[in-house]
């Protein structure tokens, strides 16, 4: 992987960071995350990321982890494991910000695949280690995993800068 810092890829990073902490507030407060907001989130990052030319530049990197995250994320709902409003913020993270953000690989499509893998290993261990670990008191029926995106994304973004 070859260290790579370009507007695009900031603005991506920028985007990505800011649907995902209103996504995690909302969900921490409520439990719920509408669909418009969903939309409109999802709607602006993707406009922002053609407008600076990052998803036809990555075009394959784009395409590879979003098929391969909404395979995965829809086993995961399924499952139980994930709602719908995780599925769909996983989703977006696979459409705006693929891979690593500050890397490039030579394989895009190993890339996204991994990239968007490493996301949901990583989303997955911190909600079990979070409802593992919580005081009882705070035991609750459905553990939050919006904020457990944000903070795997941050995680794995800034762990590849490293």
């Amino acid at each position: 992987m070859v260290l790579e810092i370009t507007v695009p890829s900031i603005l991506s990073l920028a985007a990505t960071t800011a649907l995902l902490l209103i996504y995690a507030v909302l969900d921490l407060r409520t439990r719920i995350v509408p669909n418009r907001i969903m939309v409109a989130g999802g709607l602006t990052g993707l406009v922002i990321v053609i407008l600076t030319g990052h998803l036809v530049d990555q075009a394959l990197l784009h395409l590879s982890a979003s098929v391969f995250m909404v395979l995965v994320a829809y086993l995961l709902f399924r499952a139980g494991a994930f709602g719908g409003a995780d599925v769909k913020a996983v989703v977006t993270v696979a459409i705006l910000s693929p891979g690593i953000e500050f890397g490039s690989w030579s394989d895009p499509v190993l890339e996204g695949i991994l990239g968007s893998g490493l996301l949901l290993v990583t989303i997955l261990l911190g909600a079990y280690l979070f409802s593992r670990y919580r005081p009882k008191k705070e035991v609750t029926r459905v553990t939050p995993l919006l904020p457990m995106v944000l903070a795997a994304y941050l995680l794995l973004q800034l762990l590849a800068v490293a």
